[in-house]
């Protein structure tokens, strides 16, 4: 019954039932219950850079593009069970092919834009998809070039499904069929969804891991997981229904899927799609929209709070920003809820876990510098090297349960089963400390500590004091192989315009009371960072990068 690499039991499965963390809900029945209640409210908004096109599709439309989508995938032969990969922009016809993929029993696997050959072809081999829905030319790239180029590796691969206006409608026996062909696809037999307790605890999604430490793991979730996520972060934030929900986030991601595209359909709202990041472009959506709401990565609130007259500029109906995914600088919270006058909601997540962690708008102001604490469903631990709790105040290992959480890694029992410990918590890989209220900061990545000489470098504290610079942008700091000391520390620094030295960086951090054991031995300027599509700073990358750079001269200034 289970998928490999799952450690889902029948016990487990009662116990979360039993308690009401789980609700045996099947994530269609999101859409159908929407679209019953208001079939004529504008469900998905989509902005199209390219073409400069803004497309509105109702609740009733995108039920009936979503039942004939299905209908078509069965008659492609995609049956329950069987990957369904899509490699969409953020477009309406993104929420069609998931809605439709978890109708039949199928599992939506989502690509973000940005993978190349090489990210594709591993993730379409280990999941042996039979259907991929992709754009023809997006972004200058040529999406159908590549799968064409990618087809004769992919044995499992039948039908590329492109969303074009450039090719002709072919054939169903072709391998390439346009998705008009399968939005108008009508069928004499009705497809039901399964809405049994087992579809509920089938595989609903395939998440491939943006890869912090390199190796991408796909992370399993079923229609239970993701409604007690989702569900559970709702309650968490007290919104109401009819949002008007701004999408930045790519949808092939948790972000955009979860607390864009799922999250706003179970609210009744509005789903605002923008498939290519401007921040003039999104505050102007903002007014036109209305838009309430946003859940995004750092970076794209960054760019918005701080366009030019913002506090003049800002929308007046936008309420709640949260930020899931890499960390807001501490400082940057309550400077960024004033210049768009709204609540900037600090969150933690993973793909193994939607959200967990979140500052609740009623919160008091001292959770604000945190990165919120446990929703309804979810349990966090932190643990020291023994795997004791320390008190408040200490840092340690952040270990996590609960109902959101993901069934284990897509055909990798042994990744599965190394990643949890005693009483089935997940370890996160992230460090963090607590306090006396229970408000959670995250301080850094178990693999990201650097230990110079026997002593532990407090990476967190000085990547933040960095962030409050006014020369700097966007800072990173990682560790790079020292022969003595067995690391130190370089600081990979984005200026905001002009040049940093190396002097600079050392005068500016003394001054701010650090030890001169503890600082960045060497500086390296970047036009920008690596990061996931949440926003998290790919520091193997850059670890890598550092030491090439070594490898090469060896200097340690």
């Amino acid at each position: 019954m289970f998928p490999e690499g799952s450690y889902l039991t029948h016990e487990i499965i009662e116990d979360f039932v039993k308690k009401g963390i789980w609700n045996n809900i099947d994530l269609y029945s999101l859409l159908e219950d929407t679209a019953s209640k208001k079939p004529d409210q504008v469900a998905i908004v989509t902005y199209k850079e390219q073409s400069g096109d803004r497309t509105e599709v109702t609740y009733g439309e995108l039920l009936e593009k979503v039942n004939n989508t299905a209908a078509a995938f069965t008659k492609l032969g995609v049956k329950s069970g069987d990957v369904v990969s899509v490699q969409l922009p953020n477009w309406w016809e993104f929420a069609v092919v998931s809605f439709a993929t978890l109708k039949i029993g199928a599992v939506i696997n989502g690509l973000t834009p940005i993978y190349r050959q090489k990210e594709v072809s591993y993730i379409l081999k280990m999941t042996e998809s039979k259907v991929v829905v992709i754009p023809d030319i997006y972004r200058n790239f040529n999406y159908l070039d590549m799968f064409m180029e990618l087809k004769p590796s992919l044995p499992a691969l039948e039908k590329i499904i492109v969303v074009t206006d450039l090719l002709e409608d072919n054939d169903e026996e072709d391998d390439i069929i346009n998705f008009r062909k399968i939005l108008n696809f009508k069928s004499d037999k009705v497809i039901q969804p399964s809405n049994t307790t087992l579809h509920s605890n089938q595989l609903a999604q395939l998440a491939f891991t943006s890869g912090t430490t390199g190796e991408p793991k796909g992370v399993m979730h079923t229609h239970n997981t993701i409604e007690a996520t989702v569900r559970s972060f709702v309650n968490h934030m007290d919104l109401s229904k009819g949002v008007k929900n701004l999408v930045v986030s790519p949808v092939g991601h948790q972000t955009g899927f979860l607390w864009g595209t799922l999250m706003t359909v179970m609210l009744e709202g509005t789903i605002v799609y923008l498939d290519t990041w401007n921040a003039e472009r999104a505050l102007n959506i903002m007014h036109k929209d209305q838009i309430s709401t946003m859940v995004a990565a750092y970076p794209f609130l960054h760019d918005v709070a701080k366009l030019n007259d913002i506090e003049t500029r800002r929308p007046e109906t936008l309420k709640l920003v949260c930020i899931p995914g890499a960390p807001i600088p501490r400082h940057m919270v309550s400077v960024c809820a004033k210049n768009l006058n709204c609540v900037v909601a600090p969150a933690w997540g993973m793909t193994e876990y939607g959200i967990a962690l979140a500052v609740s708008p009623s919160d008091p102001e001292s959770g604000f510098v945190t990165d919120g604490r446990q929703v309804n469903g979810a349990q966090v631990r932190i643990i020291d090297e023994n795997d004791l709790a320390v008190p408040a105040g200490v840092e340690g290992n952040l270990q996590i349960k609960g109902g959101g959480l993901f069934i284990g890694y897509y055909k990798r029992p042994e990744k599965t089963a190394e990643s949890f410990q005693g009483d089935m918590w997940f370890d996160t890989g992230d460090r963090a400390t607590a306090d006396e209220k229970g408000f959670i900061a995250i301080t850094g990545r178990t693999k990201d500590i650097i230990i110079r000489g026997g002593e532990n470098i407090p990476i967190s504290e000085i990547e933040n004091l960095l962030f409050k610079w006014e020369k700097v942008s966007d800072v990173a700091i990682v560790a790079m192989p020292d022969e003595r000391l067995g690391e130190r520390a370089c600081a990979y620094i984005v200026p905001n315009s002009g040049k940093v030295t190396f002097e600079e960086m050392v005068h500016y951090l003394l001054a701010h009371g650090i030890a001169k054991q503890k600082l960045p031995e060497r500086l390296e300027l970047t036009d920008e960072l690596p990061r996931t599509a949440s926003g998290k700073v790919q520091k193997f990358v850059l670890r890598n990068n550092i030491k090439e750079k070594l490898a090469q001269s060896n200097p340690v200034q």
